[in-house]
């Protein structure tokens, strides 16, 4: 029995302290933010704490005297909230805090302590964020709050319903996989994108460019090899840039066998980690280089927002495509057919095929699926090279497909004939 009225003495007093210290933090919020105005605030830090007290009392004695005492303490902020309407000065703000000082004592007789702790954090931090808030809110336009929105219906909603077993012989995939690459994909993409248009908004091109890379290397070195002919001056740098995003493809590839197979992963990462290092050592040469002529800050305007529905059910429709092609190729072909499939692929969009290869039931084993993504990863540098050709100012355009098509050139040789041979 000694050992229980202890525990309460302890709870009591830790809601009485925490009552205490949140009623004297509002007390400084309100002289900090609303001092000068004339308003008018209910309750002084004695009433906190005192608030704190009857909630762990009540609740002590029965659950619905808890009850009547929240309704009767919202009743007086009711007649007290009315009379500030009548001044214009009204705010819910104070209910709420008052609110949760009053779940104090039933916090503290039913949780952990941690949980009561750090309910009384969250309010310090809220109330002394308010400036925060306010430019945080200002620079975070509608538009990210529905593309928030889109992440968490396609993962939290529409993810968890699919079914995990496979529907169809020819789809080798089931749906649930099918989402989680999208799902995975998109966020990748999502947090590129966040990055690069709020961490990193007046970076150079350098900068940008890893972030783009992590959306899509083909798409960034379109936009990289375009914007080059606005900056002749610096072709070393815009050639680096265009480096560093397909360095990232090498990465993100990595990340993406990791995540859906790791076999698959442990067998690739000494080859695209290091030609990922292979291309970011090239890239810092031509930086260097760069620097000799001073190096100068150039922004480009970040891709347009990845995650969008239709590119969501897109990719998806892709990813199905994709994974039936494979599986029948694999089916009539075997592993040369994957080879050659991946060679065309590389001309692609890469992602769904990888995907594919990374989630399917095929008859290929681990060593096929790593040397036929390999083989896709260099195709795509061809890609890229041609269209840094011809879109690129000529000398960044010769030297970034030079080292794209010396890149794709290996890559697609250590496929080939290292690890599929």
């Amino acid at each position: 029995m000694e050992v229980v009225v202890e525990s309460l003495w302890g709870q009591l007093i830790v809601t009485l302290v925490l009552g205490f210290l949140t009623g004297l933090e509002l007390r400084t919020y309100l002289n900090t933010f609303h001092q000068g105005k004339d308003e008018i605030f209910f309750g002084t830090v004695r009433t906190f704490s005192f608030t704190a007290v009857s909630g762990f009392v009540l609740y002590l004695i029965d659950f619905w005297m808890f009850v009547v005492g929240f309704a009767g303490l919202t009743g007086l902020f009711l007649l007290f909230y009315a009379q500030a309407l009548k001044r214009e000065s009204g705010s819910v703000l104070l209910y709420w805090v008052w609110l949760l000082v009053y779940a104090y004592g039933a916090l503290a007789l039913t949780q952990p302590l941690w949980v009561l702790a750090l309910i009384f954090v969250m309010i310090v931090l809220v109330l002394n964020a308010k400036d925060s808030i306010k430019q945080f809110v200002n620079k975070v336009s509608g538009e990210e709050l529905t593309t928030l929105a889109k992440l968490i219906l396609l993962s939290g909603i529409i993810l968890p319903l699919l079914p995990r077993e496979i529907l169809h012989p020819m789809l080798p995939v089931s749906p649930f996989k099918i989402w989680l690459a999208v799902v995975v994909v998109s966020t990748m993409s999502y947090l590129g994108y966040i990055a690069q248009r709020y961490l990193f908004k007046e970076q150079g091109i350098l900068i940008t460019s890893i972030f783009g890379g992590i959306y899509s290397s083909t798409a960034t070195t379109v936009v990289l090899a375009k914007k080059s002919q606005d900056v002749p001056r610096l072709s070393y740098q815009m050639t680096a840039a265009i480096l560093i995003a397909t360095a990232l493809m090498y990465f993100r590839l990595w990340a993406i066998a990791a995540v859906f197979f790791w076999e698959v992963a442990m067998i690739l990462w000494p080859y695209l980690l290091g030609f990922g290092l292979l291309t970011a050592v090239i890239a810092v040469v031509y930086i260097q280089i760069e620097k000799r002529f001073g190096e100068k800050k150039q922004v480009f305007t970040p891709a347009g927002n990845p995650l969008e529905l239709k590119v969501a059910f897109v990719f998806a429709f892709m990813f199905i495509a994709m994974a039936v092609v494979t599986q029948l190729v694999n089916e009539y072909f075997g592993d040369s057919g994957l080879r050659y499939l991946s060679i065309i692929v590389g001309f692609t969009d890469i992602d769904p095929f990888v995907l594919s290869l990374l989630n399917g039931n095929y008859q290929a084993d681990a060593m096929t699926v790593a040397g036929a993504i390999v083989i896709a990863a260099g195709s795509n540098n061809f890609l890229k090279a041609l269209y840094a050709y011809i879109l690129g100012e000529p000398l960044a355009g010769k030297y970034s497909a030079f080292w794209l098509s010396a890149l794709g050139g290996a890559t697609m040789f250590t496929g080939w004939f290292v690890l599929v041979a």
